[in-house]
């Protein structure tokens, strides 16, 4: 199955990860109201462009700022499922701007409104930002903070995957919560190395069925400051080894 690769930025256009890979490419560039908060009349345009497409596979979703797309591949899924989330960031914040879908509030939406989800485990934010959420999805919600990672984080990421065994799993990557060897993203970053990443990921293949994943976390170009060629060798490394991993599963 060949990865699909949404494209807002043009960021993967400058990245040299799929320059053998043969890959589904979507393109969004010239698609208003998508940058961080989606409007109804995008997400009608991004639902219909990927109607045909299955949740199945690997999915790009450029930037940290179109991680809410995660949701629109997630309303596909008609069975029970759990839902892993790598990130720095909660993503379940309270909706803004006239309550629009946003790459800040999307899993908090997900986790109190898709009737198929089982349980969701988050990991990566710091522990501060799991205490501000009191949304009424709480019980289904593992958390993983950023300072438990090293400590105690493998073995809650264990009893998350053992539990409900036969419930197939969803993960989505948002690459900031990885420290700066590791990815160059537009947030805040986290200190997850791509190795301890790469070993967690290996973990939930073996202890469940993966129905697919998918990465975000590039770092867009802008006009006020060019990439430099270190950030994009880094980021296409990690996409490149995140692929060949996923691809051999």
């Amino acid at each position: 199955m060949k990865p699909i690769i949404m494209d807002f930025s043009g960021i993967y256009r400058e990245e040299n990860f799929l320059k053998e890979e043969e890959a589904l490419w979507l393109d969004f560039r010239k698609l208003q109201g998508v940058n961080c908060y989606c409007t109804q009349e995008a997400e009608d345009e991004i639902k219909e462009k990927i109607y045909s497409l299955p949740f199945q596979g690997i999915h790009f979703l450029d930037s940290g700022n179109y991680h809410y797309l995660t949701k629109f591949w997630l309303e596909k899924i008609q069975k029970p499922f759990s839902l892993l989330v790598f990130d720095n960031h909660t993503d379940m914040q309270e909706a803004a701007f006239f309550g629009l879908l946003s790459c800040g509030s999307w899993a908090g939406e997900v986790l109190e409104s898709h009737t198929f989800l089982s349980s969701m485990c988050a990991a990566g934010p710091p522990e501060k930002a799991f205490e501000e959420y009191h949304g009424p999805g709480r019980e289904k919600l593992t958390c993983i903070s950023r300072e438990e990672l090293s400590i105690k984080g493998e073995n809650l990421f264990l009893e998350f995957l053992e539990t409900n065994r036969d419930v197939p799993l969803y993960i989505s990557i948002d690459k900031d919560v990885l420290r700066e060897e590791d990815a160059r993203t537009n947030w805040d970053q986290g200190v997850l190395s791509l190795e301890q990443l790469l070993k967690w990921l290996e973990l939930a293949f073996e202890k469940r069925k993966i129905l697919g994943v998918d990465i975000c976390g590039e770092n867009p170009p802008d006009t006020a400051r060019p990439l430099s060629g270190e950030e994009l060798k880094i980021n296409s490394r990690t996409n490149r080894e995140l692929l060949s991993f996923l691809k051999n599963k």
